[in-house]
């Protein structure tokens, strides 16, 4: 083995030793423990895993359906035959139906109180959260929990057997659209991310989806008293969000190429297919003369 092969191995190894390493960090560091006593998953009704809690809120009712109303989320119709078959219908069309249904999830042993939804024009693919109402105050002010997703793909439900969307895995971007959009409606007092869980690399909901989440919560607070929590070491953390950002746009980059290399096949198909019929037009009939001759 030559000395330059020998180099370059030596230094591939200790570079993947190295991002080894960090992974290993953020997945087992000691995080501290923000609001314990909260659920930090949901769960469909036949008791699987569902997404993950990702949003913490203190508002009132009032607050949180007039912000997001403002923010341009919608309120989803409920889930009866009639909005079953319509939101069947726009999938096979693929067109927009901007308050299509949620399906529910279960935290506290009862469906959302509240959900919103921020349609685009194929019903397929959409921003959605789920909102509980914990309990537990701030002030007076309740606290909520929420989780935060963006549905891509429709697919009938084999228990249900109604319509129900399939999640990308990138949920943290979501819980980030949305404290983007309710920040721009001046409504909101503050926003914080706080360590909820360990880093997930790799997880699934109940409906199969692999999913991923650097473990925070985003806190939206409504309100002027504060809501304390514990953050980790600032060097620590910035190479968990370092590792996540890396990780999302490796799934959104990826989407993307595929989505790109797809496109790609069929230019190329169409310009080969035009490429061969003027060829056909050009040369098949001379070639027949010439055979006739």
């Amino acid at each position: 083995m030559s000395k330059q092969r020998r180099l370059l191995l030596s230094v591939t190894s200790t570079v993947l030793l190295l991002v080894i390493a960090c992974l290993a960090l953020v997945r087992v560091y000691p995080y501290p423990s923000n609001f314990p006593a909260l659920p930090r998953i949901t769960h469909t009704q036949a008791g699987a895993d569902g997404d993950p809690i990702n949003m913490v809120f203190a508002a009132t009712k009032e607050q949180l359906l007039h912000s997001f109303q403002r923010a341009g989320w919608l309120i989803p119709d409920p889930i009866t035959p009639l909005t079953s078959r319509k939101i069947a219908l726009a999938s096979l069309a693929h067109t927009s139906y901007p308050t299509a249904p949620v399906c529910p999830l279960y935290v506290f042993g009862r469906a959302q109180d509240l959900a919103f939804e921020k349609p685009t024009n194929d019903v397929q693919n959409r921003g959605h959260i789920r909102l509980w109402k914990t309990g537990m105050l701030i002030g007076e002010y309740p606290i909520w929990i929420g989780a935060a997703s963006y549905d891509h793909g429709i697919e009938l439900s084999g228990t249900t057997h109604f319509p129900t969307h399939h999640i990308a895995p990138t949920v943290d971007l979501e819980r980030n659209v949305i404290g983007a959009d309710l920040d721009k409606t001046g409504q909101v007092k503050s926003e914080a991310f706080a360590t909820f869980t360990t880093p997930i690399f790799a997880a699934h909901n109940g409906g199969g989806d692999f999913y991923e989440s650097d473990g925070d919560v985003l806190v939206i607070n409504y309100t002027t008293d504060p809501i304390p929590f514990q953050k980790p070491a600032g060097v620590l953390d910035a190479l968990k969000q370092a590792v996540f950002n890396f990780y999302n746009l490796l799934f959104t980059s990826l989407l993307l190429a595929i989505g790109i290399g797809l496109l790609g096949l069929l230019l190329i198909g169409g310009e080969l297919w035009l490429v061969l019929s003027w060829f056909l037009k050009q040369y098949a009939p001379r070639a027949s003369r010439d055979r006739s001759s």
